[in-house]
């Protein structure tokens, strides 16, 4: 039995923290205050008699704030976070418990908590290299800097976050790439941390038990430990001590070596972010063991974001860990992290079945969720070799297997795993934002992801795998090299109809339909815009399908008026309202371009009937009394059943419509 059958087996059996019973998350309306708790998160009282009476009675005794980062401005939408909390004892069958507390109007909703998992599996070292680099054009993108005369790549405003089983920062090739948080160097040396012999520690002269940068959290020179020993949060990331160097307590040293290993030093290995730095975020508690969970990691999303936004620089949060279940609490933290604080998360987008080894389709989180970066691991050549998780919610691949990287103490180790190609992804962005400062975060995923070659899919054609490994293999080179995609976005049709004099689409008519296309301003400009226009509907065809718009500034609104789109609607079409899908592409790079999509709706109506007006010229006259008394003649009175010859609609055709056609042109 290999290591990640058994670390997964007795994950299985053994259940979140130890227990075997799942964790419950129960969210208050945002104005809703029942709850008191002590500085040591014990709750003191709940004022809503009602709801404590389901306590008593499924003897739920253990209850807490689930993200202890989290005060009152952290809300999306209704979900406000700090409104979120953990049921961790109770008694009796939990759906039974979930519906009980449903009923109650003070609650939006209650979950049960996810077991989050690490995602990788360590091997003994067999490459003293970092194949990957070359592979993901690493050191082509460096060479866009200068380093040989000491202009280096990054930038240490660019902060790299490992939430995960935290990170040993006193290892030689990652404390001089450790995050220093200036705004809590209260004896101004600029430093939070400092040489003692040949360690390093906290700056006492730092050390006051004071929230110097009023962000939350006191003395946190290096990062967060938001789960601390049995879930009291403290200052010290560091692993739990006395583990073994190489195990599941290294994962979070791993990742942070991948995300920023001080780079260009004579020590041990590269980085791809070369100069940024790192926040390092413990999110698992030292009683775990001997399974280790990421207890806490929405917890350590929400503060390394709040870190990044705090201190002015930039947030990247990698995430190698994750679940199966969907979570409405960790889909609201992504928001909050993403909408609040600018930040960009990466995440793992998992290891194949948890019960032996293989692929396996299906979504994961938080790499399913909206707003976060899901990475799928490669072998080398950008080889899928079917041990891990594909999705349509996978974003972009990574190298993931015999990747090296830091360990706990003073050496290093190949793993393979996607834990190991998401934080690939996050130093690749953290070298991007380093080039690019004034990048908000939807610019940096869009870049990131569309840059990807798609080489993945001619190397692995498996049809099973189409769309299902994101938009490619991270790219750095080209993410640095291609300007900045648009952002465009369908405003409205300007609608001309070339037959008939309502300007309405009906049954048989033609159509000449221009689209109003605009660009979000700070993005790039959209180049060599091609839209083509389709429907599902088979009455409907197109004469002209295809257009053509030079260019969209930043900024900037264009209408295709010079190459509308000419549009035939057939005579036996049903009315109603028809969809329409725009396919947008432009902005040409080699195998990379943009693409936008999307949908608008047009009706066809019944033609307007015009009492009368046998002859549809919209007049009614005498040429109409003349054409209805050949009708009358012919003999052909039912083929006009129905329509403007029955003008006094007595559903037959008679000298009586004669009359009251007279009757109209008259005015009577």
């Amino acid at each position: 039995m290999n290591l990640k059958t058994l670390f997964l087996l007795t994950t299985i059996f053994t259940g979140i923290f130890g227990s075997d019973k799942q964790n419950i998350l129960l969210a208050l309306h945002k104005n809703i205050s029942i709850f008191k708790f002590s500085d040591n998160n014990q709750i003191i009282s709940n004022t809503n008699q009602e709801i404590q009476n389901v306590f008593e009675i499924y003897s739920i005794s253990k209850i807490e704030p689930w993200l202890k980062s989290a005060n009152e401005t952290d809300c999306s939408d209704e979900i406000c976070l700090n409104k979120i909390y953990r049921i961790k004892s109770y008694k009796g069958d939990v759906e039974k418990i979930i519906k009980h507390l449903e009923l109650f109007s003070e609650i939006i909703f209650v979950e049960l908590e996810p077991i989050n998992k690490l995602t990788y599996n360590p091997n003994d070292p067999q490459y003293n290299q970092q194949w990957f680099l070359p592979q993901v054009r690493a050191d082509e993108a460096w060479d866009l800097w200068l380093p040989e005369f000491n202009i280096n790549p990054g930038d240490p405003s660019v902060l790299l976050a490992s939430v995960d089983t935290g990170v040993d920062w006193d290892h030689p090739d990652l404390r001089n790439s450790l995050w220093n948080n200036l705004g809590e160097d209260a004896n101004g040396n600029g430093q939070t941390v400092i040489q003692q012999g040949n360690s390093w520690i906290f700056d006492p002269g730092d050390e006051n038990g004071i929230d110097d940068d009023g962000n939350g959290f006191v003395d946190d020179f290096i990062g967060w430990d938001v789960s601390g020993t049995n879930g009291l949060p403290d200052n010290n990331p560091t692993p739990r001590a006395g583990v073994s160097t190489g195990g599941t307590w290294a994962h979070g040293t791993h990742v942070a070596g991948l995300l920023n290993a001080t780079t260009d030093n004579l020590v041990g290995i590269s980085s791809i972010a070369f100069n940024c730095k790192i926040i390092s975020v413990k999110a698992s508690m030292e009683d775990n063991n001997p399974d280790v969970f990421i207890n806490d990691g929405y917890d350590g999303i929400l503060y390394a974001a709040k870190a990044g936004f705090y201190s002015e620089g930039a947030s990247i949060i990698n995430c190698s860990w994750g679940s199966t279940q969907f979570s409405t609490s960790g889909q609201a933290t992504i928001n909050v992290a993403h909408e609040n604080y600018n930040a960009v998360v990466i995440a793992a987008g998992g290891n194949g079945v948890e019960d032996g080894w293989g692929q396996e389709y299906t979504d994961h989180y938080p790499s399913s969720f909206e707003y976060v970066i899901g990475v799928a691991p490669l072998g080398t050549g950008d080889t899928w070799n079917n041990w891990a998780t594909y999705h349509e919610t996978i974003d972009i691949s990574a190298p993931g297997e015999n990747i090296r990287s830091t360990k706990i103490g003073t050496g290093y180790v190949n793993w393979m795993g996607s834990s190991m190609a998401s934080p690939i992804v996050a130093s690749s962005i953290g070298l991007l934002k380093s080039q690019n400062p004034s990048w908000q975060n939807n610019q940096l995923i869009t870049m990131i992801i569309e840059t990807a070659n798609p080489i993945v899919y001619e190397v692995n054609s498996s049809s099973y795998l189409e769309n299902r490994l994101g938009k490619g293999r991270v790219d750095v080179y080209n993410a640095l090299t291609i300007p900045l995609f648009p952002k465009l976005n369908f405003d409205s049709v300007d609608l001309f109809m070339l037959e008939g004099t309502d300007n309405q689409i009906h049954p048989g008519e033609t159509a000449q339909i221009s689209v109003i296309i605009w660009n979000e301003n700070n993005w790039g400009d959209a180049t060599d815009v091609n839209i083509e226009i389709s429907t599902a509907n088979p009455d409907i065809y197109f004469e002209n399908s295809i257009s053509f718009i030079p260019e969209i500034n930043s900024g900037g609104v264009e209408i295709n008026y010079y190459d509308p789109f000419i549009v035939e609607f057939s005579d036996s079409i049903d009315p109603g309202i028809l969809e329409f899908r725009l396919e947008i592409t432009s902005n040409y790079y080699n195998d990379s371009f943009y693409e936008f999509e999307t949908n608008f709706n047009l009706e066809v109506i019944e033609p307007l009937l015009i009492l009368g007006d046998i002859n549809n010229d919209s007049i009614v006259n005498i040429s109409d009394i003349l054409l209805l008394v050949n009708i009358i003649f012919s003999g052909d009175i039912n083929d006009w059943l129905g329509s403007s010859a029955d003008a006094n609609q007595n559903d037959s055709i008679d000298v009586t419509d004669i009359i009251t056609i007279i009757g109209i042109i008259l005015g009577e």
